[in-house]
């Protein structure tokens, strides 16, 4: 049982509890060490009485390795990046290493929040926000920081990278839309330009073009519910222009379903066919079942921690480029094929 009223109780203090040498304590708190295990059992022993832990930033500062993770993430308040950011500190663990969350709120605070993992002796990053700049690049590559990068574009050489493939999910939202016979189409992406929302949006209309249809562009606020649901109320006096919509995240699609459906009663998919891209859980509810474009968020996570661990292992490994194929999820906002 630990003494009450000790604080700070350091390796020092369990050596001596122990009668053994302070590097004995050292080696019976790491794995693989050479010591016995009468000598294990004794010290730890000591360090439960003492209610001593062991200091694994300090021990990683001191010896220039850790097994720190930084996990760099932004929007956590959308279901997507959420399970995402779990389910990569969740693979993170299983394999061995502590993750720290690093939540950007604004893009220009990546480089502050990068240098401070830095700071922390960090094995290695996995970013899913705005991508660094190619100065935090070349200092990761100086310091042998392996990072992967989700769904982001980067011009230096150093960062494994995943992406969507924004041709692939492009054809196929054209393909969900026109299956069924719709030919007045239009898109709804955010006005703040990224890599993937953005491409697949502009990859959307390029399928268009190639094809000769015309398609309208709305420009929601945000990618978030509130941007579909405000921007629906535009796309409302133009509904009789519109026979099918590309929404470029399914929290934008679930905001206009519900304006739609509300504000002018709008029949979907009857009158009107909606896809989605991301296939959050929100998209199978009942009040929505939503068809849309499944980007699977595990997959993604698991793969980044995958490529991590690789490099952290195989730091001379060329970087790699992995793109996701998206998978098409029909349910009831898209009329059944009239084949």
């Amino acid at each position: 049982m630990a003494e009450k009223g000790r604080k700070n109780v350091t390796s020092f203090d369990v050596a001596k509890r122990a009668g053994v040498s302070r590097s004995m304590v050292s080696r019976a708190f790491t794995e693989g060490s050479e010591i016995s295990e009468d000598s294990r059992t004794k010290v730890k022993a000591a360090a439960q009485e003492l209610g001593y832990r062991v200091n694994y930033l300090a021990r990683g500062l001191q010896s220039k390795q850790t097994d720190l993770v930084g996990i760099v993430a932004s929007a956590l308040d959308t279901p997507f990046r959420s399970r995402q950011v779990k389910t990569a500190a969740r693979e993170c663990i299983r394999q061995g290493y502590r993750p720290i969350l690093m939540v950007v709120e604004k893009p220009d605070e990546i480089e502050q929040l990068v240098t401070m993992l830095f700071n922390y002796n960090v094995a290695g990053m996995i970013i899913t926000s705005a991508a660094p700049s190619s100065k935090i690049i070349e200092e990761a590559n100086s310091l042998s920081v392996p990072i992967v990068l989700i769904n982001k574009e980067c011009d230096v050489e150093g960062p494994d990278i995943l992406q969507t493939d924004l041709d692939q999910v492009g054809n196929l939202a054209f393909d969900m839309l026109t299956r069924s016979g719709a030919k007045r189409l239009a898109v709804i992406q955010p006005e703040t330009q990224s890599f993937s929302v953005t491409g697949r949006a502009n990859a959307f209309r390029a399928r268009c073009h190639e094809n000769d249809v015309d398609v309208q562009v709305f420009y929601a606020s945000s990618q978030s519910y509130s941007g579909g649901y405000d921007i629906a109320g535009v796309i409302g006096v133009e509904l009789e222009k519109l026979d099918g919509i590309f929404c470029s995240t399914d929290l934008i699609a679930l905001g206009t379903i519900d304006r739609l459906r509300s504000d002018w009663n709008t029949k979907i998919p009857a009158q009107l066919e909606i896809v989605g891209f991301d296939d959050i859980e929100q998209a199978s509810w009942q009040s929505y079942q939503l068809s849309t474009i499944r980007q699977d968020a595990d997959e993604l996570s698991r793969l980044a921690v995958e490529l991590m661990v690789d490099r952290i292992q195989n730091p001379n490994r060329t970087p790699r480029l992995h793109r996701q194929l998206g998978t098409p999820i029909f349910r009831n906002t898209t009329r059944k094929n009239n084949e």
